[in-house]
């Protein structure tokens, strides 16, 4: 017997074997037992949930010459072991992707009224639907809203917004969800008990969060990464690029409590297991959103907005991270999250000091009391100096690129004027958000906070002919400039 791949190997027979589809279960079970199918089902949602398995359990149960109690199919007669070896030539398969013109659909149109073969029904399942063109779903239209009596339409999609609204609202809609981690750890063990695999339950738990909710896929993966009949987590760890969970864990513990160099460790830790960066921020981001729910149910304010911008700072860290050094990003967000105290210890060690001055006044002269406020002051060259530390520390990649076509013309009191070459770039910076921004990074770097003034760079507009050139032509020509 040739092998199989474990997906179609263990795909479900019945409706009890459907996993993380419970919803659709009821409301199909009920439509078989009302006798009440739909003509025309559209199955929606994300990849390798079951919508074409379900599709097919369909078709068993309405030609299932010996349907059981509970309106399960037998699985045990002809028209059931057709459908399973895929034989039943009363089950049309379409392939929209490859099968999406006017001319197949009107081929389709021929037959459907035809009378069945062998079963009582034609079934048609037509996968990937939002393929076909705008001309074949118009010429589908009236075979969906009237087909024959003995015909049956299931379209399947992973992305129902391409499906026009004429053909949806001629089905009926049944959406599927992405299946949980616990539904697929416990029906990975199933198929690795049944085809006696070692699997550690750690690394059937990994395959499960990194699928994404769709079985197929993890019991591809399942097959793929057993070796020898064993499935060990740090193999599955060092194929997928994926790192340990309790180091997520470990990395919110320590910036909660700030504390910056173990937060460092683990990301070096995971650096150099080789685990990939972008699938770590995933899973780390995937944690604390759970964690922000955990404190909004607790009702902890102060710990949903702490969680909030460990968030937004690992999202930020995944739009930027670099070929080059991709563990830098993370170093800056673990940095950013926890340099709040060292921002605030800096600040306490100022405030000490300045107390510990002290003016001293001699008798008979008034004390020089803006002497500090002069030092304090911003002084335009030094600005010049550190502009370009400044254009730097902008996040936002179309703002740092305008700012970098302009330069600092001149500071007059708290105002710091920008010339640019063109109107592009003195817009796009002038936007609120990014002018926000800018003022921001100024603070931040310099203390000082400036209003930011954006013109345009006077074009100079020179004579074509120089006055001396003018002079000797009339020279030559013994004329007179009028």
């Amino acid at each position: 017997m040739d092998q199989i791949s474990l997906y179609r190997k263990y795909r479900p027979h019945n409706f009890d074997n459907l996993v993380g589809q419970d919803h659709l279960k009821t409301i199909l079970i009920n439509a078989l037992k009302g006798g009440h199918v739909a003509h025309a089902y559209l199955f929606t949602g994300p990849r390798g949930t079951g919508k074409t398995s379900t599709a097919r359990l369909i078709a068993k149960a309405l030609t299932c010459s010996n349907l059981q109690d509970n309106f399960e199919p037998c699985d045990e007669c002809d028209f059931c072991n057709d459908i399973n070896e895929g034989r039943l030539i009363d089950l049309i398969e379409v392939d929209a992707a490859s099968n999406r013109g006017i001319d197949e659909v009107r081929d389709l149109r021929e037959k459907i009224n035809f009378s069945p073969t062998r079963a009582k029904y034609k079934i048609y399942i037509i996968d990937e639907v939002h393929m076909m063109t705008k001309e074949a779903f118009n010429a589908l239209l009236k075979t969906l809203e009237e087909p024959p009596a003995h015909a049956y339409f299931i379209l399947a999609t992973t992305e129902a917004h391409k499906i026009p609204d004429t053909i949806i609202s001629r089905c009926q809609r049944l959406d599927f969800k992405r299946i949980s981690t616990k539904a697929l750890m416990t029906r990975l063990s199933f198929i690795a008990q049944k085809e006696e695999i070692e699997a550690d339950d750690k690394a059937l738990e990994a395959i499960s969060k990194y699928v994404d909710g769709g079985l197929r896929d993890a019991i591809g993966l399942l097959e793929q990464l057993t070796s020898n009949k064993k499935l060990s987590f740090s193999y599955v760890q060092e194929i997928l690029g994926i790192s340990d969970f309790s180091l997520n864990e470990d990395l919110y513990n320590h910036l909660l409590d700030k504390k910056t160099q173990e937060a460092l460790k683990i990301i070096h830790e995971v650096h150099n297991q080789g685990s990939d960066l972008k699938q770590f921020i995933h899973e780390f981001v995937d944690l604390l959103r759970q964690k922000m729910l955990q404190s909004v149910i607790l009702e902890k304010k102060d710990l949903t907005t702490s969680v909030i911008r460990m968030i937004e700072v690992f999202q930020k860290a995944n739009q930027s991270l670099d070929s080059n050094i991709p563990q830098l990003s993370l170093e800056i967000a673990v940095i950013d999250i926890c340099g709040a105290i060292v921002h605030g210890a800096i600040a306490e060690e100022a405030k000490i000091e300045v107390k510990e001055v002290k003016i001293e006044v001699k008798p008979q002269e008034k004390p020089i009391l803006e002497v500090r406020e002069h030092k304090s002051l911003l002084n335009f060259a030094e600005l010049k100096d550190q502009w370009p530390r400044i254009v730097e520390r902008i996040t936002t990649p179309s703002l740092r690129m305008s700012i970098k076509c302009g330069a600092p013309t001149k500071l007059e009191n708290n105002d710091l004027t920008i010339e640019f070459e063109t109107n592009f770039h003195r817009d796009k910076v002038m936007e609120h958000e990014n002018r926000v921004e800018l003022e921001n990074v100024i603070n931040d770097f310099l203390g000082h906070s400036l209003k930011i003034i954006a013109i345009v760079k006077a074009l100079e507009i020179k004579p074509v002919v120089e006055k001396s050139n003018i002079d000797a032509i009339v020279d030559f020509f013994d004329g007179e400039l009028v």
